[in-house]
Protein backbone atom coordinates (compact mmCIF):
# COMPACT_ATOMS: atom_id res chain seq x y z
CA UNK A 1 0.00 0.00 0.00
CA UNK A 2 1.26 3.52 -0.76
CA UNK A 3 2.33 5.39 1.97
CA UNK A 4 2.21 8.80 0.68
CA UNK A 5 0.38 11.73 1.60
CA UNK A 6 -0.36 12.30 -2.56
CA UNK A 7 -1.14 8.71 -2.85
CA UNK A 8 -3.49 8.56 0.30
CA UNK A 9 -5.20 11.99 -1.48
CA UNK A 10 -5.82 11.03 -4.85
CA UNK A 11 -7.08 7.76 -3.37
CA UNK A 12 -9.88 9.67 -1.96
CA UNK A 13 -11.01 11.21 -5.19
CA UNK A 14 -14.00 8.45 -5.34
CA UNK A 15 -15.45 9.61 -2.09
CA UNK A 16 -15.14 12.68 -2.97
CA UNK A 17 -17.54 12.46 -5.70
CA UNK A 18 -20.14 10.61 -4.62
CA UNK A 19 -20.53 12.89 -1.17
CA UNK A 20 -20.14 16.27 -3.32
CA UNK A 21 -21.37 16.33 -6.85
CA UNK A 22 -25.48 16.74 -5.95
CA UNK A 23 -23.90 20.24 -4.05
CA UNK A 24 -21.78 20.84 -7.32
CA UNK A 25 -24.90 20.59 -9.04
CA UNK A 26 -27.22 22.30 -7.12
CA UNK A 27 -24.91 25.62 -6.56
CA UNK A 28 -23.60 25.71 -10.18
CA UNK A 29 -27.16 25.52 -11.59
CA UNK A 30 -27.78 28.46 -9.03
CA UNK A 31 -24.87 30.70 -10.37
CA UNK A 32 -25.56 29.91 -14.03
CA UNK A 33 -29.11 31.54 -13.40
CA UNK A 34 -27.23 34.60 -12.00
CA UNK A 35 -24.79 34.61 -14.49
CA UNK A 36 -27.52 34.55 -17.67
CA UNK A 37 -27.92 37.01 -20.34
CA UNK A 38 -23.83 37.37 -20.03
CA UNK A 39 -22.44 35.56 -22.96
CA UNK A 40 -18.49 36.00 -22.08
CA UNK A 41 -17.36 33.67 -20.19
CA UNK A 42 -13.87 34.55 -18.83
CA UNK A 43 -11.44 31.27 -17.13
CA UNK A 44 -8.89 32.18 -14.56
CA UNK A 45 -6.18 29.47 -12.98
CA UNK A 46 -2.64 28.81 -12.83
CA UNK A 47 -1.20 25.44 -12.72
CA UNK A 48 -3.31 22.70 -12.03
CA UNK A 49 -6.60 25.33 -11.70
CA UNK A 50 -5.30 26.30 -14.82
CA UNK A 51 -5.44 22.95 -16.76
CA UNK A 52 -9.21 22.27 -15.59
CA UNK A 53 -9.38 25.89 -17.37
CA UNK A 54 -8.50 24.64 -20.40
CA UNK A 55 -10.15 21.80 -19.89
CA UNK A 56 -13.54 23.85 -19.47
CA UNK A 57 -12.90 25.64 -22.04
CA UNK A 58 -13.79 22.79 -24.16
CA UNK A 59 -17.06 22.14 -22.62
CA UNK A 60 -18.06 25.92 -22.77
CA UNK A 61 -17.33 26.10 -26.40
CA UNK A 62 -19.43 22.75 -26.72
CA UNK A 63 -22.27 23.59 -25.16
CA UNK A 64 -22.68 27.20 -26.32
CA UNK A 65 -20.77 27.63 -29.65
CA UNK A 66 -18.50 30.04 -28.10
CA UNK A 67 -14.68 29.64 -27.17
CA UNK A 68 -14.44 30.82 -23.77
CA UNK A 69 -11.23 33.75 -23.02
CA UNK A 70 -8.02 31.63 -20.81
CA UNK A 71 -7.31 35.58 -19.08
CA UNK A 72 -3.65 35.66 -18.44
CA UNK A 73 -2.64 37.31 -15.49
CA UNK A 74 0.29 39.10 -16.58
CA UNK A 75 -2.71 41.53 -18.56
CA UNK A 76 -3.57 42.91 -15.67
CA UNK A 77 -0.32 44.15 -14.91
CA UNK A 78 -0.21 46.35 -18.39
CA UNK A 79 -1.43 49.81 -19.13
CA UNK A 80 -4.70 48.29 -21.09
CA UNK A 81 -7.14 50.18 -22.95
CA UNK A 82 -10.41 50.81 -21.09
CA UNK A 83 -12.36 48.27 -21.72
CA UNK A 84 -16.14 46.76 -20.33
CA UNK A 85 -16.66 43.61 -19.14
CA UNK A 86 -20.41 43.65 -18.35
CA UNK A 87 -21.20 41.00 -20.44
CA UNK A 88 -18.76 38.41 -18.60
CA UNK A 89 -18.55 35.61 -16.05
CA UNK A 90 -15.43 35.08 -14.64
CA UNK A 91 -14.82 31.75 -13.18
CA UNK A 92 -11.94 31.76 -11.03
CA UNK A 93 -9.90 28.37 -10.16
CA UNK A 94 -7.81 28.40 -7.01
CA UNK A 95 -8.06 25.41 -4.46
CA UNK A 96 -6.09 27.60 -1.75
CA UNK A 97 -7.72 30.92 -2.74
CA UNK A 98 -4.61 32.19 -2.02
CA UNK A 99 -3.27 32.77 -5.60
CA UNK A 100 -1.96 36.50 -5.67
CA UNK A 101 -2.10 37.24 -9.34
CA UNK A 102 -5.49 35.09 -9.86
CA UNK A 103 -7.18 37.21 -7.17
CA UNK A 104 -5.31 40.24 -8.80
CA UNK A 105 -7.45 39.45 -12.33
CA UNK A 106 -10.72 38.68 -10.64
CA UNK A 107 -10.32 42.32 -8.85
CA UNK A 108 -9.16 43.43 -12.13
CA UNK A 109 -12.29 41.82 -14.16
CA UNK A 110 -14.62 43.29 -11.21
CA UNK A 111 -13.85 46.23 -11.56
CA UNK A 112 -14.82 46.79 -15.10
CA UNK A 113 -17.98 45.27 -14.49
CA UNK A 114 -17.66 41.30 -14.58
CA UNK A 115 -19.26 38.85 -12.44
CA UNK A 116 -16.98 36.88 -10.45
CA UNK A 117 -17.26 33.21 -9.31
CA UNK A 118 -15.01 31.89 -6.74
CA UNK A 119 -14.68 27.85 -6.95
CA UNK A 120 -11.84 27.14 -3.70
CA UNK A 121 -11.65 25.39 -0.91
CA UNK A 122 -11.10 28.82 0.93
CA UNK A 123 -13.66 29.12 3.72
CA UNK A 124 -11.04 32.50 5.35
CA UNK A 125 -12.66 35.36 4.81
CA UNK A 126 -9.42 37.02 4.35
CA UNK A 127 -8.08 34.59 1.32
CA UNK A 128 -7.00 36.52 -1.44
CA UNK A 129 -9.88 35.04 -4.58
CA UNK A 130 -12.80 35.22 -1.73
CA UNK A 131 -12.68 39.45 -2.01
CA UNK A 132 -13.49 39.80 -5.74
CA UNK A 133 -15.52 37.20 -5.41
CA UNK A 134 -19.60 37.76 -6.26
CA UNK A 135 -20.13 34.07 -5.78
CA UNK A 136 -18.52 31.28 -4.09
CA UNK A 137 -18.64 27.48 -4.81
CA UNK A 138 -16.51 25.88 -2.15
CA UNK A 139 -14.93 22.53 -3.59
CA UNK A 140 -15.49 20.81 -0.39
CA UNK A 141 -12.70 17.96 -0.68
CA UNK A 142 -10.62 18.92 2.48
CA UNK A 143 -7.38 19.39 3.72
CA UNK A 144 -4.99 18.69 0.77
CA UNK A 145 -1.27 18.50 2.59
CA UNK A 146 1.12 17.08 -0.62
CA UNK A 147 2.36 19.68 -3.41
CA UNK A 148 0.88 18.35 -6.28
CA UNK A 149 -3.04 19.01 -6.24
CA UNK A 150 -4.80 15.55 -6.68
CA UNK A 151 -8.47 14.89 -5.55
CA UNK A 152 -8.96 19.23 -5.90
CA UNK A 153 -8.03 18.77 -9.50
CA UNK A 154 -11.09 16.12 -9.42
CA UNK A 155 -13.41 18.56 -7.66
CA UNK A 156 -12.69 21.08 -10.04
CA UNK A 157 -13.00 19.36 -13.15
CA UNK A 158 -16.53 18.29 -12.31
CA UNK A 159 -17.66 21.61 -10.59
CA UNK A 160 -16.40 23.36 -14.30
CA UNK A 161 -18.37 20.81 -16.14
CA UNK A 162 -21.86 21.82 -14.07
CA UNK A 163 -20.64 24.92 -14.89
CA UNK A 164 -20.51 24.90 -18.23
CA UNK A 165 -24.05 22.95 -17.70
CA UNK A 166 -23.44 19.31 -17.89
CA UNK A 167 -25.75 16.83 -15.51
CA UNK A 168 -22.64 15.77 -13.11
CA UNK A 169 -24.41 13.57 -10.69
CA UNK A 170 -24.95 10.08 -12.59
CA UNK A 171 -21.45 11.10 -14.20
CA UNK A 172 -19.59 11.19 -11.09
CA UNK A 173 -21.11 8.49 -9.50
CA UNK A 174 -19.79 6.08 -12.58
CA UNK A 175 -16.21 7.74 -12.83
CA UNK A 176 -15.78 7.13 -9.04
CA UNK A 177 -16.60 3.17 -9.15
CA UNK A 178 -14.56 3.34 -12.70
CA UNK A 179 -12.00 5.02 -10.60
CA UNK A 180 -12.37 1.82 -7.89
CA UNK A 181 -11.83 -0.42 -10.40
CA UNK A 182 -9.16 1.05 -12.00
CA UNK A 183 -7.05 0.97 -8.62
CA UNK A 184 -8.31 -2.35 -7.67
CA UNK A 185 -6.98 -3.37 -11.28
CA UNK A 186 -3.57 -2.35 -10.55
CA UNK A 187 -3.59 -0.32 -13.42
CA UNK A 188 -1.74 2.89 -11.74
CA UNK A 189 1.16 0.22 -10.77
CA UNK A 190 1.42 -1.12 -14.17
CA UNK A 191 1.55 2.54 -15.82
CA UNK A 192 3.98 3.47 -12.89
CA UNK A 193 6.33 0.49 -14.86
CA UNK A 194 6.05 1.94 -18.30
CA UNK A 195 7.47 5.32 -17.20
CA UNK A 196 9.93 3.82 -14.79
CA UNK A 197 13.77 4.61 -16.69
CA UNK A 198 12.32 7.27 -19.08
CA UNK A 199 14.51 10.29 -20.17
CA UNK A 200 11.30 11.99 -21.07
CA UNK A 201 7.35 11.47 -20.94
CA UNK A 202 4.70 13.31 -23.01
CA UNK A 203 1.21 12.52 -22.49
CA UNK A 204 -1.06 12.94 -25.53
CA UNK A 205 -4.74 13.52 -25.68
CA UNK A 206 -7.48 15.22 -27.35
CA UNK A 207 -10.24 17.67 -26.90
CA UNK A 208 -10.94 18.56 -23.28
CA UNK A 209 -8.87 16.04 -22.23
CA UNK A 210 -5.60 17.85 -23.03
CA UNK A 211 -6.18 19.60 -19.70
CA UNK A 212 -5.75 15.92 -18.12
CA UNK A 213 -2.77 15.50 -20.43
CA UNK A 214 -1.28 19.11 -19.54
CA UNK A 215 -1.81 18.15 -15.52
CA UNK A 216 -0.12 14.54 -15.74
CA UNK A 217 2.83 15.99 -16.64
CA UNK A 218 2.64 18.35 -14.49
CA UNK A 219 2.61 15.49 -11.65
CA UNK A 220 5.36 13.93 -13.07
CA UNK A 221 7.59 16.97 -12.84
CA UNK A 222 6.62 17.96 -9.26
CA UNK A 223 6.60 14.22 -7.78
CA UNK A 224 9.21 12.92 -9.62
CA UNK A 225 11.48 15.40 -10.97
CA UNK A 226 10.98 13.96 -14.31
CA UNK A 227 10.98 16.25 -17.18
CA UNK A 228 7.42 15.72 -18.92
CA UNK A 229 5.27 17.14 -21.40
CA UNK A 230 1.52 17.23 -22.65
CA UNK A 231 0.06 17.71 -26.14
CA UNK A 232 -2.75 17.79 -28.16
CA UNK A 233 -2.57 14.29 -30.36
CA UNK A 234 -2.93 16.31 -33.32
CA UNK A 235 -0.41 18.83 -32.19
CA UNK A 236 2.18 16.32 -31.33
CA UNK A 237 3.06 15.40 -35.28
CA UNK A 238 3.87 19.22 -35.68
CA UNK A 239 6.93 19.03 -34.08
CA UNK A 240 8.02 18.16 -31.11
CA UNK A 241 7.91 14.65 -32.26
CA UNK A 242 11.07 15.06 -33.49
CA UNK A 243 12.49 14.82 -30.34
CA UNK A 244 11.31 11.76 -29.19
CA UNK A 245 13.71 9.02 -29.23
CA UNK A 246 13.39 5.07 -27.72
CA UNK A 247 15.03 6.74 -24.39
CA UNK A 248 11.22 8.45 -24.01
CA UNK A 249 8.02 7.53 -23.29
CA UNK A 250 4.86 8.33 -24.91
CA UNK A 251 1.09 7.90 -23.43
CA UNK A 252 -1.77 8.39 -25.62
CA UNK A 253 -5.09 8.66 -23.98
CA UNK A 254 -8.14 8.29 -25.52
CA UNK A 255 -11.30 9.36 -24.56
CA UNK A 256 -13.20 8.76 -27.68
CA UNK A 257 -16.06 5.71 -28.60
CA UNK A 258 -14.62 5.85 -32.04
CA UNK A 259 -11.29 5.92 -33.99
CA UNK A 260 -9.31 9.18 -34.18
CA UNK A 261 -6.85 9.77 -37.28
CA UNK A 262 -4.47 11.84 -35.55
CA UNK A 263 -4.11 8.62 -32.68
CA UNK A 264 -3.37 6.02 -35.54
CA UNK A 265 -0.91 8.64 -37.18
CA UNK A 266 1.09 9.55 -33.85
CA UNK A 267 1.20 5.60 -33.03
CA UNK A 268 2.60 4.82 -36.76
CA UNK A 269 4.84 7.58 -36.37
CA UNK A 270 6.35 6.38 -32.79
CA UNK A 271 6.65 2.87 -33.98
CA UNK A 272 8.56 4.02 -37.12
CA UNK A 273 11.36 5.92 -34.57
CA UNK A 274 11.15 2.77 -32.45
CA UNK A 275 9.12 5.34 -29.28
CA UNK A 276 7.77 3.26 -26.19
CA UNK A 277 4.53 4.19 -26.02
CA UNK A 278 1.12 3.15 -24.32
CA UNK A 279 -2.22 3.90 -25.32
CA UNK A 280 -4.94 4.15 -22.31
CA UNK A 281 -8.80 3.69 -23.53
CA UNK A 282 -9.82 2.42 -26.82
CA UNK A 283 -9.37 -0.50 -28.42
CA UNK A 284 -6.41 -0.43 -30.92
CA UNK A 285 -3.03 -1.31 -30.54
CA UNK A 286 -3.78 -4.06 -28.12
CA UNK A 287 0.18 -5.20 -27.17
CA UNK A 288 0.52 -1.62 -26.33
CA UNK A 289 -2.46 -0.33 -24.20
CA UNK A 290 -4.39 -0.40 -20.37
CA UNK A 291 -7.80 -0.40 -20.87
CA UNK A 292 -9.82 1.58 -18.75
CA UNK A 293 -13.24 1.28 -17.73
CA UNK A 294 -15.20 4.20 -18.77
CA UNK A 295 -17.96 6.63 -17.60
CA UNK A 296 -20.46 7.17 -20.32
CA UNK A 297 -19.83 11.08 -20.31
CA UNK A 298 -16.85 11.74 -22.74
CA UNK A 299 -15.89 14.79 -20.77
CA UNK A 300 -15.70 12.70 -17.41
CA UNK A 301 -13.34 10.73 -18.94
CA UNK A 302 -10.63 13.53 -18.18
CA UNK A 303 -10.70 12.75 -14.25
CA UNK A 304 -10.24 9.55 -14.98
CA UNK A 305 -6.97 10.37 -16.72
CA UNK A 306 -5.88 12.60 -13.94
CA UNK A 307 -6.74 10.30 -11.44
CA UNK A 308 -4.79 7.16 -13.05
CA UNK A 309 -1.66 9.70 -13.73
CA UNK A 310 -1.74 10.89 -9.92
CA UNK A 311 -1.94 7.36 -8.48
CA UNK A 312 0.96 5.89 -11.16
CA UNK A 313 3.43 9.30 -9.98
CA UNK A 314 2.71 8.43 -6.58
CA UNK A 315 3.86 4.87 -7.25
CA UNK A 316 6.34 5.83 -9.21
CA UNK A 317 8.04 8.32 -6.55
CA UNK A 318 8.01 6.18 -4.37
CA UNK A 319 9.70 3.42 -5.99
CA UNK A 320 12.35 5.47 -6.67
CA UNK A 321 12.70 7.00 -3.25
CA UNK A 322 11.53 9.83 -3.31
CA UNK A 323 8.81 11.28 -1.45
CA UNK A 324 6.53 12.95 -3.38
CA UNK A 325 4.86 15.28 -0.58
CA UNK A 326 7.31 17.99 -0.88
CA UNK A 327 10.07 19.08 -3.15
CA UNK A 328 13.17 21.40 -1.93
CA UNK A 329 11.96 24.14 -5.13
CA UNK A 330 7.54 24.10 -4.80
CA UNK A 331 5.16 24.97 -1.91
CA UNK A 332 1.81 24.40 -1.80
CA UNK A 333 0.63 28.23 -2.75
CA UNK A 334 2.83 29.80 -5.32
CA UNK A 335 2.60 33.46 -4.75
CA UNK A 336 3.24 34.90 -8.22
CA UNK A 337 3.07 38.84 -8.70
Amino acid sequence: MLKSLMAREASSAPQLLRSQAQRWQQEADAVRSVAAGRPAVVLLGRGSSGHVCTFASYLFALQSGRQPIEFRPWLNTQDLPVVDWHDAVVYAFSYSGQSTDIAASAEWLRKRGALVVAITEADSPDAHLLKPAHHLIRLGCGAEQAVPATKSVIAQLFVAAALAGYDIVAAAEQSAACMLQIDAEGIPAQLATFLAGARTVTWLARGPSVGGALDAALKLQESVGLPAFGFSTAEYLHGPIAAASPADRVVIFSGADEPMASKEAVTAALLARAVPFICLGGNQHPESQLALPFPQARWARTALLAYLAQLACATLAERSGINPDVHPALHKVTQTH
